[in-house]
């Protein structure tokens, strides 16, 4: 009976260890606001990152200098602004600019996603506005009068608040779950070693629970792209690209999440060999009893 239960316990723990780690990697990766914008922060040099945001700063400094400003505009201030533009995203100031704009992005994600009475007609948005104002920054020096403009505000959209909402009644529903699975799993564990019978079959249940480990691991790796492809197939916004680096990048940290869990498989296969080292034998004779 104990055997059947410690099998039992086992099979479940390996059910249950693919959920477990997602689940630590939405708290640990997703949730946390640090641990997102340390995920996000190498795209500040991701070519396309660069690019959508220098022409999305470029358009907006234009567009408030012809706004403001509609006589006496150089014709080059376009090509101007381009190259200003240009290097403010390869200055060294912009990925701190990138980090800031993603805590604020993955604010105004978690407020859909939380709240299911919060609005969603519009869109989730970088704040541009810091790029814009380095843009006529550099432009001043070419002696155009940028203290005539007002504070120039710019969004740059990167996904419709609708398509994150859809996903909310999925998230809230995992949320809390998913916090709780790493800790169901140890409950199993710690269960196997209770239920085994002597410290062979306690080493042994514990390598094949170690060993589901890595199986868990090894199925959220198979699924890390469909998965990544399918949220991407879910975003409409203008700015396809930018939403399609961040969605690849983030879900993209799943993988080398996951990978980490593999150690389990090495520990898990020499707990077992441990379970089949022969038991040692007294290799003194016995002395037969004497009789009177």
């Amino acid at each position: 009976m104990r055997t059947f239960t410690a099998t039992v316990t086992v099979l479940l723990a390996t059910l249950v260890a693919p959920f477990a780690i997602a689940g630590s990697w939405l708290t640990a990766r997703v949730d946390d606001r640090g641990e997102y914008v340390d995920t996000v922060a190498g795209l500040a040099h991701d070519p396309t990152v660069r690019r959508v945001l220098a022409d999305a700063a470029a358009d907006g400094a234009v567009r408030a200098l012809q706004e403001h400003i509609p006589v006496g505009l150089p014709e080059a201030v376009r090509e101007w602004a381009d190259r200003a533009a240009t290097m403010v995203v390869e200055s060294p100031e912009f990925p701190a600019f990138w980090r800031d704009a993603n805590a604020d992005v993955h604010d105004q994600v978690l407020a859909v996603l939380q709240d299911p009475d919060a609005p969603a007609d519009g869109s989730i948005t970088v704040d541009a506005g810091p790029l814009v104002h380095l843009v006529l920054g550099r432009l001043e020096d070419r002696g155009i009068p940028v203290g005539l403009l007002p504070d120039v505000a710019l969004r740059v959209p990167v996904v419709k608040e609708s398509k994150v909402a859809e996903s909310g009644p999925a998230y809230r529903a995992v949320e809390g779950v998913s916090r709780l699975l790493p800790f169901v799993w140890l409950g199993l564990a710690a269960l196997v070693l209770v239920v085994a019978r002597g410290w062979r079959a306690e080493v042994r249940a514990l390598g094949f629970a170690l060993l589901g480990v890595a199986l868990g691991a090894v199925g959220l790796l198979l699924v890390a792209d469909p998965l990544a492809a399918a949220a991407l197939d879910r975003v409409a916004v203008e700015r396809r690209e930018l939403a399609g680096v961040l969605l690849d990048t983030v879900i993209g940290s799943l993988e080398p999440y996951a990978r980490g869990f593999l150690v389990a498989a090495p520990v898990g296969l020499a707990l077992l060999l441990v379970s089949l080292w022969p038991r040692r034998r007294d290799e003194s004779p016995v002395p037969e009893p004497e009789y009177h």
